[in-house]
């Protein structure tokens, strides 16, 4: 059975913006300016992503002109056990460093954790969502799992957003400490990339549903319309006998009748019982 050209463009454009979203979300993931501080006193620039930071001086000397110019990027892995050993001894001598304050925002958090748990689980059920979607033309029950799973995506996706700007504002992942004064972090781009997919998820979702309607509807016509075909009743729509005009009847009907309908036997007689009679 095929699609109507309405379900597939409803399911072209789902399929558009669920792979949309998953880019998005994958190049928030990817990035680390989740949160961006700038601190004056270290010239520099700290990048703190889900997984992984980074820092950028502001400005470097290019040459003996005094030209300046934007450094490279330095990054390290949150989970990586010699950095994580460095941290724990920087921490550990905050009395006499002044900047091992700052380095507490690297550590690898849980609810770094969390938030990678459910932006890795929405983009592997937008996946599916793409390949059970696929499928629904030529199978139309498959449109159920293709919304559901584009459903549970989304939500998935909605809550790492939320725990990661809960997680934000609180005061002491807000601000950051350095050696002389307190610096307060910005959300980064990649926080609202990854926004600007969960949106893509929704107006996905929202496109599905339409869809789902759709297939589950013609199938159900279909498949009344083929139980009809195969009982042998006709699908024609018959009009009611009040509408339909009675054929007037000729002079030679009518002459017949006459001679037909001289004598009428009244129904008492024409149904009259017969019985015997007896002598008592």
């Amino acid at each position: 059975q095929m699609a109507t050209l309405a379900q597939k463009a409803l399911l072209g454009l789902s399929i558009v913006l669920i792979l949309a979203g998953i880019i998005l979300t994958s190049a928030g993931v990817f990035s680390p300016a989740w949160q961006i501080v700038a601190i004056r006193e270290f010239r520099a620039e700290h990048q703190h992503g889900l997984w992984w930071d980074c820092i950028r001086a502001e400005t470097h000397v290019v040459s003996v002109g005094e030209f300046y110019g934007e450094a490279p990027l330095h990054c390290m892995y949150k989970f990586d056990n010699s950095a994580e050993q460095v941290i724990e001894n920087t921490l550990n001598n905050i009395d006499e460093d002044g900047a091992a304050g700052e380095s507490e925002h690297h550590k690898f958090w849980a609810w770094h954790k969390a938030i990678l748990f459910f932006i890795i689980s929405s983009i592997l059920l937008a996946f599916i969502s793409i390949c059970t979607g696929i499928c629904a033309p030529i199978f139309p029950p498959t449109a159920f799992c293709f919304a559901i799973s584009l459903f549970i995506a989304m939500i998935f996706s909605f809550i790492a957003d939320g725990i990661f700007f809960l997680a934000a504002n609180r005061v002491d992942n807000r601000f950051v400490q350095g050696m002389v004064g307190t610096y307060e972090q910005s959300i980064g781009y990649a926080f609202y990339m990854h926004l600007l997919g969960t949106l893509c998820f929704l107006f996905a979702f929202i496109c599905a549903m339409t869809t789902t309607y759709k297939f589950i509807s013609g199938s159900e016509e279909s498949r009344s319309s083929s139980d009809l075909h195969f009982r042998g009743v006709p699908m024609v729509r018959e009009e009611p006998l009040l509408d339909k005009p009675y054929p007037p009847y000729s002079s030679q009907q009518i002459h017949y009748g006459s001679q037909q309908g001289s004598y009428r036997p009244s129904p008492a007689s024409a149904y009259r019982p017969t019985y015997r009679e007896t002598s008592a």
